[in-house]
């Protein structure tokens, strides 16, 4: 493409090489207006893709006009060797605003992608996953995700040019940065912030990202010849292992499973890479708890089953009990080869508690753990705005069974105490305690709902008493010393009071709300800003930012799960405008976009998003504040 220093000789190239002159500034013929206003500005223009030379037509034409002219590359562009259309689904209105959208297809017959890839979810789910991770690491390595200007060129100076796509974390994940199709195509989702210099098109940086960098993409992610045939082998078949082990788990008994040799510390609190060196500690099960599965391909793994009943993890300080429990979190995802956490599975239904102190809570029923509150307060339809960490807590639990939990996960590190246990000298000194501590309901939760609890446990012996399988830690070496603490159980008994009767579950009917405010938007990973229509006459930074906190789940992983869940959340609201649903009827009818184990999110638009399960969504619903959530209790 020619250079921006051509000066007055530009004009004369373009009117001989397309046999008109397309100057700048207002010198655009009929057949390319465009309105800025118009609400069809932003919608893909109808009519047949056009041919490459039609795309380098518009970058070449557009070169040096006012910013709104990108609106002219809005369609679809066939591209020859290797075949693929690229389009052009959203053009942002100035080099400020949200970025581009851009999609790449390539036709299944183009990829040599074998057939089988398409045989199942987790096949496709994992071949999505892969090239988005190839497509992302030229981007990085290539520098393609910085912007041409720097942060000194002011208003005027070059900006934007930033080329990207949603870049996995070490999960194997449905996401919208790769999709199948049906089993006709396989996409490529970008955003792109199209490049300027204050309002003028930067026409050339535009070529070298659409016209260029993004063909070498395609080219190196899409077709199977120029991949790595047997690392991407590995993924899928990984992929294919862990699910199947998973399968398995409810119908052997088992809530989850860690393979022998599993490494589970991470290089740093900052970052989900495996720890290496001679120091890491490979897993290995106790004899007592050792159990074999085999996976769908015949290969057979052998480590440690974690029963389904009350399970506590116990050790001393920084032995690894709280590295366990956070494996066992994330065991509800697939991961990466080499992560070192490939044979660690659990329950699909897993969910981790935590008190939220200063949560808000909406008629939820509470009263199996808090009763006769001072001033005769219900708690079988509990709201506030500001809850404590045994009123979070408690919630927290109420809501996940809710939602259909099966397995409680529970750290002593981040809990409430006072609703995890209450000893004998505290119920004869304090007659009056309206909450009943979980360790007196843990077992007919499990005998009445057969939900499991696994909990991480250093200082709080009564719960030695409950527990039907003891694990110690020790120095990452787990040990089965259930029969040695029953042992010290009789050496010093107590009295633990225990519930017959767990109490009842939340029923609850939602409607959600969101006119006068934006669309919900995932901001950072753990929130979603709610903000109003309406800018505020003052920005008063004493006023807290309006959304929904996320911060209390930790099996969010990525970003595009917050994005997703707030476009769910858009859903929602528009199904339940006229009445309220229960979070049953709502999940039905969102069932074909959520959940991990599925290809959930194709129909979504844009390449940002990442699959989420029914817990985080739901979990995200109650946490809805104010005016934007009406919830009843239903009988």
């Amino acid at each position: 493409m020619s250079g921006r220093g051509r000066g007055g000789g530009r004009g004369a190239y373009y009117k001989e090489k397309y046999g008109g002159g397309r100057g700048r500034g207002r010198g655009v013929s009929s057949s390319h207006e465009f309105n800025d206003s118009s609400p069809q500005s932003q919608q893909q223009r109808p009519g047949p893709p056009k041919d490459w030379q039609q795309l380098e037509y518009h970058l070449q034409g557009i070169d040096g006009q006012q910013y709104g002219a990108y609106k002219r590359l809005l369609g679809k562009y066939e591209h020859a060797g290797p075949r693929f259309t690229l389009s052009v689904d959203h053009v942002q209105g100035d080099a400020y605003a949200a970025p581009s959208k851009v999609r790449s297809i390539v036709p299944w017959s183009e990829t040599g992608f074998p057939k089988e890839y398409l045989d199942s979810d987790v096949r496709r789910i994992a071949l999505c996953d892969f090239v988005s991770r190839i497509a992302g690491s030229i981007i990085q390595a290539k520098h393609l995700d910085r912007n041409v200007g720097n942060s000194n060129g002011g208003w005027s100076g070059p900006k934007g040019g930033a080329f990207s796509i949603c870049m996995p974390g070490t999960e194997i994940l449905p996401r919208t940065s790769a999709v199948i199709a049906g089993g006709d195509s396989i996409e490529l989702r970008f955003t792109v912030s199209l490049p300027a210099a204050g309002r003028t098109i930067l026409g050339q940086q535009a070529y070298q990202i659409l016209a260029v960098n993004l063909v070498e993409i395609v080219r190196k992610a899409l077709l199977h010849a120029n991949l790595d045939q047997q690392s991407l082998g590995r993924h899928i078949e990984s992929a294919e292992r862990q699910e199947s082990l998973r399968s398995q788990l409810s119908k052997k008994g088992l809530i989850a499973f860690i393979s022998n040799g599993a490494v589970l510390p991470r290089a740093s609190g900052a970052s989900q890479a495996p720890l290496s060196g001679a120091s890491v500690v490979g897993f290995r099960a106790p004899a007592e708890m050792e159990v074999t599965l085999t996976s769908s391909d015949g290969q057979s793994f052998t480590g440690m089953g974690i029963p389904k009943g009350v399970t506590l993890l116990t050790g001393g300080g920084f032995h690894g009990k709280s590295t366990l429990l956070e494996a066992l979190e994330l065991g509800v995802y697939n991961h990466i080869p080499g992560d070192g956490r490939e044979a660690v599975v659990t329950d699909p239904t897993a969910f981790k508690i935590r008190a939220e102190d200063g949560r808000g809570i909406a008629s939820t029923d509470i009263s199996p753990f808090i009763r006769n509150l001072p001033g005769g307060k219900s708690t079988t339809a509990f709201s506030t705005e500001d809850a404590s960490g045994s009123t979070s807590m408690s919630a927290n639990i109420q809501e996940a069974l809710e939602a259909g939990c099966k397995t409680l996960l529970i750290d002593e590190d981040s809990s409430a105490t006072n609703l995890l246990v209450r000893d004998q000298r505290m119920q004869t000194l304090i007659r009056n305690e309206p909450i009943t501590p979980l360790i007196s309901k843990v077992s007919a939760l499990y005998n009445q709902h057969g939900v499991s609890t696994v909990i991480v446990i250093g200082g709080l012996g009564d719960w030695l008493a409950v527990a039907n399988r003891i694990i110690a830690m020790d120095s990452y070496v787990p040990h089965d010393i259930t029969e040695k603490a029953q042992g010290v159980v009789r050496q010093f008994p107590g009295t633990i009071m225990q519930d017959a009767a767990y109490g009842s579950l939340p029923k609850r009917s939602f409607r959600v709300d969101l006119q006068g405010l934006k669309s919900p938007f995932a901001s950072r990973k753990r929130f979603i800003a709610l903000r109003s229509q309406i800018k505020d006459a003052v920005d008063d930074p004493s006023q807290a930012e309006s959304g929904v906190d996320l911060e209390g789940l930790d099996q969010i992983v990525e970003i595009g799960q917050s994005r997703t869940i707030a476009v769910l959340l858009q859903r929602i609201a528009g199904q339940t405008g006229a009445r309220g649903l229960s979070l049953g009827e709502l999940l039905k009818r969102l069932e074909m976009l959520i959940g991990v184990d599925k290809c959930s999110l194709a129909s979504l638009e844009g390449g940002d998003l990442v699959a989420v399960r029914p817990l985080e969504l739901a979990a995200a619903l109650s946490r809805l504040r104010g005016a934007a959530l009406q919830v009843d209790a239903t009988s």
